[in-house]
Parts: C-alpha cells; structure tokens; sequence
C-alpha cells in the first residue's frame, strides 16, 4: 500500500513539473473550466427563468447536482479516462509490454500512470458550487450527511472506473474503440439533470441498466437529503461488484494480449 501510494505522489509530480513547463497552457486549461462551468449556470438559469421545479427539484438543488456532476467529469478526466486511452494505445501499438514488464500490479500501474492536474479546477468549481447551493438550502453539513455524501461519490467512481477499465480491456479484441467513448460522452451529459424528470421506464434504466444515477443524482440527493440511506448499501455493493468484474475481465483480457513481437 505504501509502495502504491508512493508511485502515484510521483506521477502527481511528474505531472506538476510537466504543466509547470508550459504556464500559459495551464492558465487556458483553468480558464476553459471556468468556462464549462459558467455555461452549466446559465443553462440552470434558462431553465429555471420559465419553470420553478425540474423533477421535484428547485434551482438551488439543482446547482448542487450540477456540482457533483462537474466534480465527477474532474475525476474521469483527471485520471480515468486519460490513463485507459494511453492503455488502448499502447495495446494497439504493442508498447503494452512495457507495462507488464514494470515490478508492479499491471492494472494498478496502467490506471494511474497519467494524471491530468489541471482537472483538480473541476472538481475544486463542483466542490464550491455544491457547498454554495447547500448554504442557500440552509443544509446542515453534518459529519454523517458528509460522509453519506463521500460513500456515495467514491461508489460512483468506483463504478464509472470499472466501465472504463472493461473499455479499455476491449481494446485487446478490437482495433479502435473511440465511437464507444463518444457513446458514453453524450450519455453521461443527462447527468447534469435528476433522472426523476425521466419518465419511469427511462429511470430505471438509467438507475439498474446505465448506472448513471449513482454517479450524479444519488450523490447530489445525499447532501440534500432526496437520497435515501439504504441506497448507500445498493451503491457500495454496485461498487464492489463492478470492480471485481471489471478486474476479471481484466485478467481474461489479458490472456489475448500476444505482444509486440507476435
């Protein structure tokens, strides 16, 4: 554990003294999230200019949704999704090897050998624009409520971590896979809205089929008391059961990998 930790303070440094090359870059990255998340606002507003609830939510609870989906996409492009397109192309290239040479788990080092910090200013805008929404609510951020809140995002990473490392695992079969990320790109989008505006048969889908409830609405709901505390069983165990799935297809994909010299 100790070893790992240590492996990813290094990769967090070399990924500092990379950004820190390239200043101005960094400055546009920043800016372009602020951006991003200034145009969520203004869709909230539109929205909110000609209607006072969305699926049993008010404006204020829908700024703290907002956050936690601005917060999700911080840690899937923070390190998710830029490590498993370096694995798809490393397998496809045939430099895979160099992975499975290195005197480490293979699936650990190929999660988080490539970390994005410029990211960490989505997920800090999310964490401010949920907090500011729950002050406006008058929520009561108790150590229990912020702790339900922390379960319930950790199970959705956990969960959105899996689809990506079956993904990327896909790409021991298939030549390129891009389209699938693209799929999941505008699927993920109605996350920034509660599954409840969706229609019953649409919701559960969205719940049990996509779990795209657990990344963002659950979350959001737990902080402002619309999740109820049973569901934080529900995400652990979807959690659980997604990494362990994952991990095995992992270890199945593996066994099609024939290296760069086959």
């Amino acid at each position: 554990m100790v070893r790992h930790l240590h492996l990813i303070w290094i990769f967090v440094r070399i990924c500092v003294q990379d950004s820190a090359a390239y200043r101005f870059d960094f400055a546009v990255h920043i800016l372009t999230a602020m951006v991003q998340i200034s145009g969520e606002l203004l869709a909230v507003w539109i929205v909110f200019s000609n209607t006072q609830s969305l699926g049993g939510w008010n404006a204020d609870q829908i700024l703290v949704l907002v956050g936690v989906f601005r917060i999700m996409i911080g840690v899937i492009t923070l390190f998710i999704a830029p490590n498993m397109r370096a694995l798809m192309e490393d397998i496809r290239e045939g430099t895979f090897d160099f992975i499975l040479l290195k005197p480490v788990n293979n699936q650990f080092y190929a999660s988080i050998r490539r970390i994005v910090i410029w990211r960490l200013a989505d997920i800090v805008l999310g964490s401010a624009l949920a907090t500011y929404a729950c002050l406006r609510l008058s929520v009561s951020l108790s150590f229990d409520r912020i702790l339900f809140f922390v379960v319930m995002l950790s199970a959705g990473v956990s969960i959105i971590y899996s689809f990506w490392l079956v993904l990327g695992t896909c790409a021991f079969w298939f030549t390129r896979i891009n389209n699938i990320e693209m799929v999941f790109w505008n699927v993920f989008e109605a996350g920034r809205y509660p599954v409840h505006i969706y229609r019953p048969s649409i919701r559960w889908g969205l719940t049990y089929i996509v779990p795209l409830a657990f990344l963002t609405t659950f979350p959001a709901g737990s902080l402002i008391g619309k999740t109820e505390p049973g569901s934080m069983i529900a995400a652990v165990v979807l959690a659980v059961a997604s990494l362990i799935a994952s991990s095995l297809f992992w270890r199945f994909g593996l066994r099609s990998y024939s290296g760069a010299s086959a």
